[in-house]
């Protein structure tokens, strides 16, 4: 598909029930192994600006809307106060990252991850880092690609990061 005439807006998620209902069914085909009804919950609080990650941290998600108003992808990001390994602090990073399959290979993700850096940049932040599940081979290639550095592997994660400057 063409990104041009699919994807006609690229925004921070509405609490609409047709949005909350395609940001789930995403979640859930980029995290499969949990349990669904965590993910909806955690869902929740990241749409109520709830922190609950480390009791710190609140959430932004943005979406790629389609010209019939379901979703594409979406990306959630936040902001830690440092990090281990990471130069700089604050450091922006990318929570999830999810584009559907019929838009892989269309500038959907690189456009989401663009909109995350601008995002991180006006929070003050000089980095943007990410993880990736060692198995996820088609996410590590796209983090390359898009000019992140891996820095770090541990528990089964391959950890990213990336100049904004």
């Amino acid at each position: 598909m063409n990104e041009v005439t699919t994807i006609i807006q690229y925004r921070v998620i509405s609490k609409s029930d047709v949005e909350i209902n395609e940001y789930h069914r995403m979640r859930f085909s980029l995290w499969p192994h949990h349990n669904e009804n965590e993910l909806y919950n955690e869902m929740l609080q990241i749409l109520e600006g709830k922190t609950f990650y480390k009791n710190e941290l609140s959430w932004t998600v943005f979406v790629a809307v389609r010209e019939n108003g379901s979703l594409g992808g979406f990306i959630e990001i936040t902001i830690y106060p440092q990090l281990d390994l990471c130069d700089s602090k604050p450091i922006g990073y990318i929570e999830g990252w999810y584009v559907d399959e019929d838009l892989r290979n269309s500038g959907v993700g690189k456009r989401l991850v663009d909109i995350a850096q601008k995002w991180a940049v006006e929070n003050e932040c000089t980095e943007i880092a990410s993880d990736v599940e060692v198995d996820n081979k088609v996410s590590q290639l796209a983090h390359q690609a898009l000019g992140f550095n891996k820095y770090h592997e541990a528990n089964e994660c391959i950890f990213y990061k990336k100049s904004l400057i």
